[in-house]
């Protein structure tokens, strides 16, 4: 089967389909041709070939810029061949919802609203999933950056990390940033923890980062902060422990952006699938640092299995 990858230029999208990708590939034999939107205002027919089109052909991506080039994709192909074209949208459209096979779209994309008969929900991200055993010894903590959902507190985060590290002292610490990460933060996650010996700040840019996966799919302990719904997903999708590390002073009570994200991060608390690092402050001007633990009853969450199992039934079903 051929597979057309639609791209933008953006990590979280562009990661979420080759999960989804790459878990198609282990079920049925697939092609894949990438096509980078970025660099088309429209697509172009020389893109394609009628010889290319000798069975059914999945036209896939995720982000508001690759969508309508799926559409008219889809629709130039058609001319040329008289072989099923599925278009997939990863992620919710903004507009013609309609038009696509499928819409492969987190539930809080749909919350409160009646689910469309093309959609396939999945809970949080799509990404991998790992049975990778666990180090007991290992941990990690991952962190991202200010969002349109919440306010970053440096100050707030530097204290719950230090916190961390002084209630687990048997166990070795990796910490990642990332792209979102502001300089101030870095600098202060470099030379800020000289005093702990069970830490390593591993910088996005240096050659280690690439541990990142390895070290998220083996670690017992995973702290993560909730701004990056990519991020508490892939913690989730691989055994362990999950903790989200409160970023935001306790007093502060204006919501950034759209609550989807915040209700989600709720929903996993609530249902103890992780757990919190919180600060409270008490009367008096005294502030408490605490763990919540997560249930230890959940397996590692296999969404991006349950999606490409739905998309090949979808396929079989139009044949």
């Amino acid at each position: 089967m051929n597979v057309y990858w639609f791209q933008d230029s953006k990590t979280g999208h562009l990661k979420q389909v080759q999960a989804l990708l790459d878990q198609l590939k282990k079920e049925i034999k697939i092609s894949i041709t990438p096509i980078n939107c970025s660099n088309h205002e429209s697509v172009p027919g020389i893109l394609f070939d009628e010889s290319h089109f000798d069975g059914p052909t999945i036209l896939i991506g995720a982000g508001h810029d690759v969508y309508s080039k799926i559409l008219q994709a889809k629709k130039y192909i058609q001319k040329l061949t008289d072989q099923d074209i599925f278009s997939i949208a990863v992620l919710r459209p903004s507009y013609k919802l309609n038009s696509f096979d499928l819409i492969v779209a987190p539930e809080h994309d749909f919350r409160k609203r009646l689910l469309p008969e093309n959609v396939i929900s999945f809970q949080g991200s799509l990404t991998t999933t790992s049975q990778s055993p666990i180090d007991e010894n290992k941990a990690i903590i991952a962190i991202g950056g200010p969002s349109k959902h919440y306010k970053f507190d440096e100050e707030i985060l530097m204290k719950q990390i230090h916190y961390i590290l002084s209630v687990h002292p048997k166990h070795q610490f990796k910490i990642f940033n990332s792209r979102r990460t502001p300089y101030t933060l870095n600098i202060k996650l470099k030379d800020g923890l000289k005093n702990f010996s069970n830490v390593k700040f591993i910088d996005l840019n240096s050659p280690e980062s690439d541990t990142f996966q390895d070290s998220i799919n083996k670690s017992s302990l995973k702290f993560v902060t909730p701004d990056s719904s990519n991020l508490v997903f892939e913690a989730l999708s691989a055994n362990g422990q999950t903790y989200l590390i409160q970023i935001e002073n306790p007093q502060y009570r204006r919501i950034f952006g759209a609550k989807k994200i915040r209700e989600s991060m709720s929903e996993l608390i609530n249902s103890k699938r992780v757990g919190v690092v919180s600060i409270l402050n008490k009367k008096g001007g005294i502030v408490i640092s605490k763990i919540e633990t997560p249930s230890s009853h959940f397996e590692p969450l296999a969404e991006v299995e349950k999606v490409s199992f739905s998309i090949i039934k979808f396929i079989n079903h139009q044949k």
